[in-house]
């Protein structure tokens, strides 16, 4: 029996509930690849499972926590043949699972990790590169003039739709904290607004899209969101998951939670590799301090990913 090194989540709660156990390596089953996790990203759905998102998710305790993951494959179980060992690869678990040293995981959910992309920069892109890439297109193609808001811009997932509205031609307001108003503009924004000296009501009645990223979303939030609105125009959010049940008459509203798909992820990193997407690596930290970046996500205000890297067991790097 081999055993490997996991974070473990052993009830509902603060950090403390988060242990590095000794488990069992997963075995690859039919039309499975397990993969050797060298990198891993920080996601605020992490802690909220810690906090007691898991119980609405029927999780049976104790479980290894990790959405996304850059690795390399071990092993093919039966009828998994597309990937070859040794090849790097990134992300999505849709059964958690990546804080760990080896993950088994449907091969179709695997992204071939280019030339050129780092482990620690493609740990930046499975969750927030599929978020921003997903919710871009949802609900419609942008296109040149489309005027979109985005809530949340200097964040990881905000700050690469920026970048994808940007190249399809459509017209930015990025909307931060007034700290991050360089970077913003930076990535691309036409317009900045600082959140916390104006409010976007008070500013914008002329927005065909808005891009809510705002993590600390509410239904009041939300509603402030359909004023700047054009007739038509559509709030597709991850932040607030009651937006459908509040659309107002002749406007459009989704909810929207990362779904895996290998090709768009391959596409992004592609584009990465070819200078037309930026991403920013805020921290990285030896796997031995994994709680530590996750309460840091959990604080906010990071201008970039957090990541951990399962094969550094030194000091956390800049």
């Amino acid at each position: 029996m081999s055993l490997q090194k996991a974070y473990r989540l052993h009830s509902y709660g603060g950090p403390e509930c988060v242990q590095l156990d000794d488990v069992e390596v997963p075995e690859p089953g039919p039309s499975q690849t397990l993969v050797a996790v060298h990198t891993v990203g920080m996601n605020p759905f992490d802690w909220k499972i810690r906090e007691g998102f898991g119980r609405m998710m029927g999780l049976q305790l104790p479980t290894t926590l990790g959405v996304d993951f850059v690795g390399t494959v071990e092993a093919n179980g039966d009828g998994a043949s597309r990937l070859a060992a040794g090849e790097r690869v990134m992300a999505i678990s849709n059964t958690l699972g990546a804080f760990a040293e080896y993950i088994a995981v449907d091969e179709a959910t695997l992204a071939r990790v280019p030339e050129g992309l780092s482990d620690v920069e493609a740990a930046a892109l499975p969750i927030p590169g599929l978020t921003a890439w997903q919710t871009v297109h949802l609900a419609g193609e942008p296109g040149p003039g489309m005027r979109v808001l985005i809530n949340g811009a200097s964040g990881i997932v905000g700050s690469l739709a920026v970048q994808l509205v940007k190249a399809a031609g459509g017209y930015v307001i990025g909307v931060a904290s007034g700290k991050n108003r360089d970077y913003v503009l930076k990535l691309g924004a036409d317009e900045f607004l600082d959140y916390q000296g104006e409010r976007v009501e008070n500013r914008f009645t002329d927005v065909d899209l808005v891009l809510d990223y705002a993590l600390a979303g509410s239904p009041d939030d939300t509603a402030r969101l359909w004023t700047v609105l054009t007739p038509g125009g559509a709030v597709v959010s991850v932040a607030d998951p009651t937006i459908l049940d509040n659309v107002p008459a002749g406007y459009r509203g989704y909810f929207h939670q990362a779904v895996p798909d290998a090709a768009a992820l391959e596409e992004i990193a592609n584009r990465v590799v070819a200078g037309d997407l930026t991403i920013t690596i805020a921290q990285v930290f030896p796997r031995d301090r994994l709680i530590e970046a996750m309460e840091l996500n959990k604080a906010g205000g990071t201008t970039g990913r957090l990541v951990v890297d399962f094969t550094d067991t030194t000091e956390s790097r800049h």
